[in-house]
């Protein structure tokens, strides 16, 4: 056998850049991305299912010119980057040039970074010795195919990209001891075509374009060589796959952003015991996952983690749509501030975090689609990257997709918000309470200007409650009519132990943004010749107004009038909520003449006020329910 690279001519066909569409998916998300992708395939060629499957990854060193068929790669690069260089013909691709001038550095110092992934309890790659339609093909020498089917993860065949993503050279090795006995291993360059000479008979010399991707194994066909392969002291005695990814971008978080995207990925996995990994030095599994959660994870894996925990979770196993079961695990609990759902495959793989299903209640759930009908029906909407769902993907039908997906999230959020309301109910220290509670607006007029609106973390004593009307709103359409607004404010409040309508309007200098440039935040053009302005405070009112204005489309109405003149005038709004408040996230804000208002998070840019004068607003906030809320209004002094 004549064992080497072998990079086939296009046949004066297309011509490759640099910038292959596959790998570049993944450059955003190098380090997350493979420890997915890699997790992802290892679980789909899962063999022992009482067992977990065990990921190794392991850094290390090999010379240089171990490579195998070194000489004839580096050759490639050299003559790639003369191709794609400047010349006679062209300006050159300056992207293709830097590429090649930094992997020529990488090949022609002595020592070079490999990422060895090994997995054991699977099948190993199979098929090796087929033309096509195996896993073997399908990894190593296609585009664009999968072999997997039903519950499996990938469907695109674009996550085999993730590891050449990962290679300063885009070079990776594969090698299998598969479940048959096969042993197999091949080489694969992800690199762009390029012009070289190769002789024919007669010794003449014919100039051949390549496609750009070549292959290391046997030249004649591009077959596999059967027999192990190891890169470095490791050696294959069970089955299983290993790749290898050569010049791998190391840098100092690249073991802490895989350990992070693992448990963020497969915390469900791991907790049940299907998967171990290992990354360099660290074993994540079911024994150690507590300690590498509070070490590692972000505020939201926590939040999921304490679901799989604590005792007050409520377990919920539901048929859907006549597709099957899926579980929902839900957790009320004051101190979860994201109020999130992991939505996940049955293998336990993390698709997307579902939001915006209420902005008041404070929980965390994880959807587990269990069945198999309803996990393929859902797969088929997943995105090439398994992040979110596109209901236009659905291979059968589109229409009915978008219909199941809407069902489902109306049922996440029905069955939160209904254990929300009964656990709220639970909490209370009276019974019938909540009689004399205000359910949404209130209206009465305050005594005194030092005003605020507010929603205190406090339950009142029975016996000292007053009665307070509520403001029955004139209807025209969904819009409320503005007809009682002199002299009144309306406020989203409680009462105080008294009985009071509580609003603590507290109008201080400090505004909590100091220093705040409003210029940049807004991105608005300023006067050369004005003083930038530092510093903003707080802007008292006369009169204060805020109400639903159309409830179908959830938007809200603030009217005021300024006490003083103010510059540059912004406002600032939070949700209110047991635990205090948090910034709100504006979708749309316009005057009351429609006028398309500057907004970006929290705030709202209105420019100049005047004293005396009534403004109105309208916006919609990021959420799907009404929100009890909080409004600052902030400026510069005049």
């Amino acid at each position: 056998m004549n064992k080497g690279w072998n990079f086939p001519s296009n046949d004066n066909g297309c011509v490759n850049g640099i910038s292959d569409a596959g790998i570049e998916t993944f450059k955003g998300t190098l380090f997350q991305s493979l420890a997915k992708e890699i997790c992802q395939n290892s679980l789909d060629a899962r063999k022992d299912s009482t067992k977990p499957v065990k990921i190794d990854f392991c850094l290390s060193e090999i010379n240089t010119s171990d490579i195998p068929g070194f000489n004839r790669l580096q050759e490639v690069f050299i003559l790639s980057e003369k191709y794609w260089g400047k010349d006679e013909e062209s300006n050159g691709n300056e992207k293709a040039v830097m590429f090649y001038k930094k992997g020529l550095d990488i090949l022609n110092s002595k020592k070079i970074n490999i990422l060895r992934i090994s997995d054991f309890n699977t099948t190993g790659l199979t098929g090796s010795q087929k033309e096509k339609n195996s896993p073997w093909i399908s990894l190593v020498k296609s585009k664009g195919v999968s072999e997997k089917t039903g519950t499996a993860g990938g469907s695109y065949g674009i996550g085999k990209n993730a590891p050449f993503a990962n290679s300063e050279i885009r070079t990776v090795f594969y090698s299998t001891l598969d479940e048959n006995g096969i042993q197999a291993y091949q080489g694969v360059a992800k690199l762009a075509s390029f012009a070289e000479e190769k002789k024919e008979m007669f010794l003449r010399k014919k100039k051949l374009i390549t496609q750009g991707e070549g292959f290391y194994g046997n030249i004649e066909d591009n077959s596999p060589i059967f027999s192990s392969f190891s890169l470095e002291k490791f050696v294959r005695d069970e089955v299983g796959t290993d790749i290898y990814i050569l010049g791998f971008i190391k840098d100092g978080s690249w073991k802490n952003e895989m350990i992070k995207a693992t448990l963020n990925s497969y915390l469900l996995s791991i907790y049940t015991n299907d998967l171990e990994v290992k990354i360099d030095n660290v074993l994540i599994n079911k024994l150690n996952l507590e300690t590498l959660i509070q070490e590692y994870a972000d505020d939201l894996t926590k939040e999921y983690y304490q679901v799989l925990c604590s005792q007050n979770t409520v377990h919920k196993e539901i048929n859907f749509a006549d597709l099957g079961n899926i579980t929902l695990d839900i957790l009320i609990d004051r101190n979860l501030k994201k109020r999130k759902v992991l939505m996940a495959r049955g293998n336990g793989m993390k698709i997307f975090d579902k939001n915006r299903i209420s902005a008041s209640m404070q929980f965390a759930g994880i959807c587990i689609l269990k069945d198999k009908r309803v996990d393929e029906y859902f797969r088929s909407m997943e995105s090439p990257q398994h992040d979110k769902w596109e209901p236009d993907r659905h291979k059968e039908d589109r229409k009915e997709a978008k219909k199941r997906e809407k069902e489902l999230s109306k049922l996440i959020k029905d069955e939160i918000k209904e254990l929300g309301a009964s656990t709220i109910l639970d909490e209370m220290d009276a019974v019938g309470a909540s009689e004399y509670l205000p359910d949404e607006v209130m209206d009465t007029t305050l005594k005194g200007e030092n005003t605020q609106e507010s929603l205190l973390n406090k339950v009142s004593n029975i016996s000292n409650l007053k009665k307070i009307d509520i403001l029955k709103s004139n209807l025209k359409g969904n819009q409320i009519i503005d007809e009682k607004y002199e002299g009144n404010d309306t406020i989203w409040g409680n009462l105080s132990d008294d009985g009071d309508l509580i609003a603590n309007k507290n109008h201080n200098n400090n505004s909590g943004n100091k220093n705040f440039n409003v210029y940049e935040y807004f991105g608005i053009a300023s006067d050369k010749n004005e003083v930038l302005l530092k510093n903003p405070t707080k802007i008292e009112t006369l009169k204060f107004r805020l109400f639903i204005y159309n409830q179908e489309e959830n938007q809200y109405k603030l009217s005021f009038v300024p006490k003083v003149n103010s510059k540059k005038a912004y406002i600032q709004i939070y949700l209110t909520g047991d635990q205090g408040r948090e910034s709100a996230t504006i979708k749309k804000a316009y005057d009351i003449n429609k006028n398309i208002l500057k907004y970006r998070n929290d705030k709202i840019y209105i420019g100049d006020l005047m004293a005396n004068q009534k403004y109105s607003i309208i916006y919609t906030i990021d959420s799907d329910e009404p929100c009890s809320m909080e409004v600052d209004i902030h400026g510069y002094n005049k």
